[in-house]
């Protein structure tokens, strides 16, 4: 795995935060109705979830590479949803109404448990959490990749996450910096699609 991989799978990790999603909506919602240290509970419960996916993609990839042919699968099908996803970034429709729209699913009660609890049951009940980190992880990560270097890239995602959920709820608070990230995230999703098709067409034909 040479540095520049690592860079543009990180950068297409962080991109691909900043696209609207349930756990972006639970953020939001939670910002504007409850002071940050309740949360701060979401974030913390969105990231404990991603962090349960990516030791189960790390450990599963373990297993997957030791089984003939069964890793190129993986790696096509993480090629396939990565060249997917991009196209639906690509192509997606202006979400500048983000700020506006109703969630009613999404119910937070006001105390940090509950809130974590909250975030971490919404993100864990996203499937595409797991595929999304699986397809990344088959970019990084084969049969050579030492397991030292395998828990870096977790721990690096995992406090990309947290780090930047809780700097999102701070910065909501700011009515210009809302008016700005509606503004700004089309254009995110646009070059995170260009970034994940091109990590797609990068998986299927690389070696």
């Amino acid at each position: 795995m040479m540095p520049n991989e690592f860079i543009m799978v990180a950068t297409a990790h962080f991109l691909a935060l900043l696209s609207p999603g349930p756990d972006f909506i639970l953020i939001l919602r939670t910002s504007l109705l409850f002071r940050f240290s309740i949360a701060s509970g979401v974030c913390i419960g969105i990231s404990l979830a991603n962090a349960f996916y990516i030791t189960l993609c790390l450990v599963s990839l373990q297993f997957i590479a030791k089984i003939a042919g069964l890793y190129e699968v993986i790696k096509y099908l993480g090629a396939a949803y990565l060249l997917f996803l991009g196209y639906k970034l690509l192509f997606s429709k202006a979400t500048n109404d983000i700020f506006q729209q109703e969630q009613s699913s999404l119910v937070v009660k006001s105390s940090f448990a509950r809130a974590l609890l909250n975030g971490f049951i919404v993100s864990l009940l996203n499937p595409k959490i797991s595929i999304f980190y699986l397809s990344l992880f088959t970019v990084l990560i084969d049969e050579s990749t030492a397991i030292i270097t395998q828990t870096f890239y977790g721990v690096w995602m995992f406090l990309v996450v947290l780090c930047w959920d809780l700097l999102l709820v701070r910065l909501i608070s700011s009515e210009n910096v809302k008016l700005f990230f509606a503004n700004f995230i089309s254009k995110v999703e646009k070059v995170s699609g260009i970034l994940l098709i091109g990590l797609g067409f990068k998986l299927a034909l690389g070696s």
